[in-house]
């Protein structure tokens, strides 16, 4: 008999519990450490810096969703007395917001109605590609690079994976006597040229990647300066470009497959593309909505060219469609078009499902914070502090490009372009680089390539079953290496012209 005053199992903390734990605390470690540390910033500065940096902490070690860590300073600025709570508020109207929904959705819509699909498989059943292996691997990737352009780099990887691994499982039964080994490199090849060209991609234009976003408010936050579709595309198109033939050419040397030709390759292809039938009503109306996108995107440039951009009839234009107007009249368009099922293009459900919420809390919260460091003096003690360094205008881009480049593998891109784009846009402004091409560089090489942690792209691909943990680190840091080497001279290139 077990007597009433047997000890009780004493509960030891779990391993998770602890590491838990520990992701809490070290933001208000970071917190506490900043507001102690003399930084020659008023205490306004100190307190928004220290915030800054908590948020920092746990949107990268993720202790609670990234939204709710967006808020911090709904509980400081009021507490420390930085700003009452009504002021702190008001940093949230941020439009961004919506500008991330309206081109999320977009893409969303290309691949919900099949566009994607058909885009994809057109691409590769070109004639004369789907009989060699190297043309239908730089046809795929160029594809998929193509189709980032405009839509997210991991909405592209999730569409094209499927095709790609259709492919590799094609050759495998028509191939015959295909070794393992060239089966494994060419599935390597395929997995990995998937994630790398959407990446590149993703660098073309400013709705490539949703957190090409925060670059530009931040941009226009410290230097008053509003980037325009064709602006970015100066700087972003020539890095699309130079960064996939690189890829292609890592690639091409770390998991070249030895099978020249493809066995029944191109029929494969066209048989596939044959299945798709002609162009539905659903996809003529999204193609018609991302076709109103691009010109209410462009009119504006246009129009300066053809009138002059002092003309009234341009000044109208200029006033009446900022860029942030557009991806909201995008979602009118797509919810108010009729479907073939009779609700819109898109119901309020996809919204629900498909707008990365988290995402666009995190981003407000960032340029809030930001928008705070800016008000106390953030951007002129970054500056001084570049100056001490000595760091020259022509190296600054390599060394943001590798620091950004680098980190970001272990923290998400958005909180990456967030952080690095309030220390990188001031201090090329200091040291006399071209902010704008700061900007869209930060942006650039703000994704992580190297392991399937690092965000949902290197996640989506490594998922597809074809590469393995090793492959994918050993090549992914000399994809990195080289992606931010290629970037920076681009943009050291282009600087003035941006």
């Amino acid at each position: 008999m077990i007597p009433a005053t047997a000890p009780q199992p004493v509960a030891v903390p779990s391993r998770g519990t602890t590491a838990y734990l520990l992701k809490l605390l070290a933001g208000p470690a970071v917190f506490v450490l900043l507001l102690a540390v003399p930084l020659g910033l008023s205490y306004e500065g100190r307190v928004a810096l220290a915030t800054f940096a908590c948020a920092v902490v746990w949107w990268s070690t993720q202790p609670m969703p990234w939204a709710i860590a967006s808020m911090l300073p709904f509980l400081v600025f009021p507490a420390a007395g930085v700003k009452n709570i009504g002021d702190t508020m008001q940093l949230y109207g941020q439009p961004i917001f919506f500008w991330i929904m309206g081109t999320v959705l977009m893409g969303y819509a290309i691949e919900k109605h099949g566009l994607a699909h058909r885009f994809a498989l057109g691409f590769l059943s070109l004639p004369g590609v789907g009989g060699k292996s190297s043309r239908l691997l730089f046809t795929y990737m160029l594809m998929i690079g193509v189709m980032s352009t405009v839509v997210s780099d991991a909405a592209a990887v999730a569409m094209t994976i499927p095709i790609g691994m259709s492919i590799v499982r094609h050759l495998a039964v028509m191939g015959g006597g295909m070794r393992d080994a060239d089966r494994a490199n060419f599935a390597a090849f395929i997995t990995l040229g998937t994630m790398y060209a959407s990446v590149a991609g993703g660098t073309a234009t400013m709705i490539g990647v949703p957190h090409n976003a925060i670059a530009m408010s931040m941009l226009e936050r410290f230097t008053m300066r509003q980037l325009g579709f064709f602006d970015w595309m100066t700087a972003g198109v020539p890095v699309f470009v130079l960064s996939l033939l690189a890829f292609y050419a890592v690639l091409w040397m770390m998991a070249r497959p030895q099978m020249r030709e493809l066995p029944g390759g191109e029929q494969f292809l066209r048989a596939e593309r044959a299945t798709l039938g002609r162009l539905r009503p659903n996809e003529r109306r999204v193609l018609f909505v991302f076709a109103v996108m691009i010109v209410l995107f462009t009119l504006p440039t246009f129009a300066g060219l053809a009138l002059g951009d002092s003309h009234p009839m341009v000044r109208s234009i200029n006033r009446a469609l900022p860029v942030f107007v557009v991806p909201p009249a995008v979602m009118f368009l797509l919810f108010a078009i009729r479907s073939e099922s009779g609700g819109g293009l898109l119901t309020w459900k996809d919204a629900e499902q498909q707008t990365p919420w988290n995402v666009m809390l995190l981003i407000a919260g960032a340029l809030a914070m930001t928008d705070a460091l800016t008000e106390f003096g953030f951007v002129e003690w970054v500056g001084g502090g570049v100056r001490s360094l000595g760091i020259q205008s022509a190296v600054l881009p390599f060394f943001a490009a590798a620091v950004v480049a680098a980190s970001t593998n272990f923290m998400a891109g958005a909180a990456a372009a967030a952080l690095y784009s309030s220390i990188f846009i001031p201090a090329a402004a200091e040291v006399g680089y071209n902010p704008a091409s700061m900007a869209i560089l930060v942006a650039n090489v703000a994704i992580g390539m190297v392991v399937p942690w690092a965000g949902a792209t290197s996640a989506s691909a490594f998922t597809g079953g074809e590469v393995t943990i090793q492959q994918m680190i050993k090549i992914g840091i000399v994809a990195t290496l080289v992606f931010a080497i290629v970037t920076s001279i681009t943009h050291v290139l282009l600087a003035g012209l941006v």
